[in-house]
């Protein structure tokens, strides 16, 4: 079999990005669910960055998105509250006609006082589920069957969050479902039926912790951690570090939102991609050890590094044993202070309100309106921070598995459209 080769360019930080030739000129016309989400708004926004193959995206939320561009078009949908028959109208009111579906919509229904981040796992998947469910009963009655379906789900499709599981996670590990509830699950079957009743193809994606800058979108490492750090500089404190020293050192992989709209767009399109699962993460090494010094720059405040005094830890024992892993013992979270319990603080709460009038801030966005948002925001980051065990997503998959040979410019100012096929001394074969 001849070497595949692959047209490539590079954008800000993102190099090896792909071109597809074969789709220029087609003019496609996409649905991008949650577009007001950290997901969603960054793959319209890959797709209004490339007008040779997108003509029209329809970006529906729950708030009618803002129309970054004359391509998009906004449409308020709840696909929660609405029938299937109530969306398929709206469908056809905006004579809506879909070449490729990207779905993120997500809904966190708010915990019980006491109960932490994804607790609710009945009323999770219930949510979720119908959100789906409603969408695609109202594409099925709108006659819309997209040639792929893209569904993107997350990293607890491995049970990471109950505690150490096999390292590293990848996409075809025989018991990837894990006995545990996520609404993951019901949903990727829910789909995968759709689409053979309907004769597509589907993918689906599975990113790590999410970072990206996006106001509408709380579940978002990025926002938490800006927050923390904006208040204890307004305090006059350090940043501490809130575990033991191994959730200090531990790789945690995590996900550039912008890389979740060029991945997303490389998976509906590329043919080898069809009904398969990858995993999306940025695929370099990361710990809070090695960041936490560079986020205390940014900032200009000090900085702490883990206590070593065990006795200073409230340790809390997982509750699944054996571990998602199968053997070894539960996880241990060694925990010196939660973000959550932190935001809760008087003086916490007062600084930022000095903060936001200082600086002029939107008071609409304000996370510490309600209890909900504030378990949002600051238990995401506890979520990912506290945990002492690898969270390593292989990304073989998508870099190697469905090419023959994959070839790498080493210069990444090559310009848009070189094709690294005709410029070997800039290549590398791996």
């Amino acid at each position: 079999m001849s070497p595949k080769f692959q047209t490539v360019y590079s954008s800000g930080i993102h190099h090896g990005l792909p071109t597809f030739p074969g789709h220029d000129g087609k003019k496609y016309t996409a649905i991008v669910t949650g577009a007001n989400g950290i997901s969603g708004s960054e793959i319209v926004n890959a797709l209004v960055a490339a007008p040779e193959r997108w003509e029209t995206i329809y970006a529906m939320s729950r708030r009618p998105p803002p129309a970054v561009n004359e391509r998009v078009k906004p449409i308020a949908a709840d696909f929660k509250d609405s029938t299937p028959e109530e969306l398929a109208s709206l469908l056809k009111k905006e004579g809506v006609k879909v070449d490729y579906v990207f779905f993120t919509s997500y809904i966190q229904p708010p915990t019980k006082e006491g109960q932490g981040l994804w607790a609710n796992g009945d009323e999770l998947e219930a949510v979720n589920v119908t959100l789906l469910s409603n969408f695609l009963k109202a594409l099925t009655l709108s006659n819309i069957i997209p040639k792929r379906f893209l569904l993107q789900t997350g990293g607890k499709h491995y049970a990471l969050h109950l505690g150490p599981t096999s390292i590293p996670m990848t996409e075809d590990t025989p018991a990837e479902r894990i006995n545990h509830k996520n609404f993951y699950f019901p949903q990727e079957d829910l789909l995968s039926a759709w689409s053979l009743k309907h004769s597509t193809s589907w993918v689906m994606t599975r990113p790590a912790f999410i970072i990206g800058a996006n106001p509408t979108a709380p579940i978002n490492l990025s926002y938490g951690l800006a927050l923390y750090a904006s208040i204890q500089k307004e305090l006059g404190q350090e940043l501490e570090f809130p575990s033991d020293i191994r959730a200090w050192d531990i790789n945690k992989d995590l996900t550039t939102a912008s890389l979740v709209g060029y991945f997303s767009e490389w998976a509906v399109l590329t043919e080898e991609a069809k009904n398969e699962a990858f995993n999306i993460v940025d695929d370099s090494p990361f710990s809070y050890g090695k960041f936490w010094p560079v986020l205390a720059g940014w900032y200009g405040v000090g900085y702490g590094t883990p206590e070593e005094d065990e006795g200073s830890f409230n340790v809390v024992t997982m509750g699944r044993n054996p571990p998602p892993r199968g053997f070894g013992g539960p996880g241990v979270v060694k925990i010196k202070f939660s973000f959550e319990e932190w935001a809760k603080e008087d003086e916490v709460k007062k600084a930022w309100e000095r903060i936001q009038e200082r600086e002029g801030l939107n008071k609409a966005l304000d996370p510490w309106r309600e209890r909900s948002e504030l378990v949002n925001v600051f238990g995401t980051v506890d979520a990912d921070l506290l945990g002492n065990w690898s969270r390593t997503q292989m990304m073989d998959k998508a870099k190697v598995e469905l090419i023959v040979k994959v070839l790498i410019i080493k210069d990444s100012m090559l310009p848009r459209g070189t094709n690294v096929g005709n410029n070997p001394t800039y290549l590398r074969s791996i």
